[in-house]
């Protein structure tokens, strides 16, 4: 599967990555050289089967077919983006063999690993109601800001996002050793600290009012199976990553921003610094409970997420 973005005034086609991130900023892989455009404008995704426009908290917004985006919105041919007065229209080749697939007899069947991994499910609290309460320009924005976080704080501690899913983020890491559990403690830090972030930039909107913008982390290990669930597309799949989603929802009932399984918790280096047992839970789906352990504080200092 080929995305491509084709120029409205030159008719250039550039063609997609599983992550192009689109803005004026020479670091971007779309770069539109335009004051009016911000340094990393917009994002579009490779993700379940198609690519989705995200904005990332741009100050004059990102368009699809004259709407402006304040939520991932998955793409069409012929769609058409844009971005101040430059436009950019959306095609979709057809599948195609991937350089990881393994092709045999005419078909092509993809590569599958089962692997240990660390998986991180976060979710913002009270969307609902937040998306009620704002005006769509500022939840843009607001929304926009998240995802771009959520995409930098991840990849800069070695994270893989595997997908956006409206107001919740999927990602993983591939090993699981000192280091990566530790990465992957310093990414719930960072997303916690960016709502506080989000939060002060949107005075007009929180300063004042039973609005927050707050999080809940989960994380969790296991074995899981891992590689090309459709051509050109990875993802990962098997029981950890439902039950890290439903730990994450237990951040709400518990009360607690940062949930982890009992397995993840015996992986942290003097985790009784850090954790507070809370016991086994039921969560939906499973016959058995699960043993929950909150992170009450961080290795490198107090959580500002503790409880």
């Amino acid at each position: 599967m080929k995305g491509i973005l084709k120029r409205s005034d030159t008719g250039e086609e550039i063609e997609l990555t599983n992550v192009s991130i689109v803005g004026r900023s020479s670091e971007c892989q779309v770069i539109v050289a335009d004051p009016r455009v911000s340094r990393r404008h917009a994002m579009v995704r490779k993700q379940d089967g198609g690519f989705y426009l995200f904005d990332l908290g741009s100050f004059n917004g990102s368009y699809l077919n004259g709407a402006r985006v304040t939520a991932a919105r998955k793409l069409k041919n012929g769609d058409v983006i844009g971005l101040a007065d430059h436009e950019f229209q959306f095609e979709q080749a057809g599948e195609a063999a991937d350089m990881n697939m393994e092709t045999m007899g005419g078909s092509t069947i993809a590569l599958i690993r089962s692997t240990p991994v660390i998986i991180l499910v976060s979710d913002i609290m009270g969307f609902t109601a937040l998306s009620e309460a704002v005006e769509a320009d500022a939840l843009a924005q607001i929304m926009g800001s998240w995802y771009s976080d959520c995409e930098q704080i991840l990849a800069k501690e070695g994270g893989t996002v595997d997908k956006f899913i409206g107001d919740c983020v999927l990602a993983y890491w591939t090993t699981v050793d000192e280091n990566t559990i530790a990465a992957s403690i310093r990414a719930a830090k960072e997303l916690l600290e960016s709502c506080n972030r989000i939060s002060h930039n949107h005075p007009d909107v929180f300063d004042g009012s039973n609005l927050q913008f707050s999080i809940g982390v989960a994380l969790h290990t296991g074995k899981v199976a891992y590689g090309g669930m459709s051509q050109g597309e990875f993802t990962l799949v098997g029981d950890p990553v439902n039950l890290t989603f439903r730990l994450e929802s237990l951040t709400r009932e518990l009360e607690q921003s940062v949930l982890v399984t009992g397995d993840f918790a015996r992986l942290i280096p003097g985790k009784s610094k850090y954790t507070k047992a809370l016991g086994v839970h039921k969560v939906k789906g499973r016959a058995q409970g699960v043993e929950v352990v909150a992170l009450t504080s961080f290795p490198e200092g107090e959580s500002d997420g503790e409880k």
